[in-house]
């Protein structure tokens, strides 16, 4: 092997130890997001999401940025009990962090219209986080409401 072959053999893999090493920091950002839900903790949040955030599709009302997502934290650990996010899979590509995931709890509080209720809830998520500068800047989710809904008792006939 020439020395330039050589050279150039090192940095290729010294580059993709490198990468290698972002992305698995990206996995692990991505998983502080479902721990500040599971552990009732938004402080996590400032951590990990970038100022500038965006959550898509954002709920009615959110406020933009890392206070959005705060107040999802509180908003969703209070109304269900027992709220719990579970990551099923986990999938990384660049600067994208993609995660599976079976959302769970117990509704103690009205819920989208629908009273209290002691209903238990087990729906499946996707959430796609996009990565810049170690941060989070953008969240496309989308959750299974329909089935959740449906577990509440909001279709039953009156």
């Amino acid at each position: 092997m020439t020395r330039r072959a050589f050279v150039l053999t090192a940095l290729a893999l010294c580059g993709s130890a490198a990468v290698g090493e972002d992305m698995e920091k990206q996995k692990n950002i991505a998983m502080l997001w479902y721990d500040a839900f599971n552990h009732t903790d938004p402080g996590l949040i400032e951590k990990i999401l970038a100022p500038n955030w965006v959550d898509i599709p954002a709920a009615k009302g959110q406020p933009s940025g890392p206070q959005g997502a705060k107040q999802a934290v509180i908003f969703l650990t209070t109304t269900f009990k027992d709220f719990h996010v579970k990551v099923e899979d986990i999938l990384e590509d660049g600067d994208r962090v993609v995660v599976r995931s079976t959302i769970t709890g117990t509704q103690v509080k009205t819920f989208m219209g629908i009273p209290p209720n002691n209903g238990r809830l087990a729906i499946q998520a996707v959430d796609i986080h996009h990565f810049y500068n170690g941060k989070i800047v953008r969240t496309w989710h989308t959750e299974d409401w329909m089935s959740g809904l449906r577990q509440l008792g909001a279709f039953e006939n009156k």
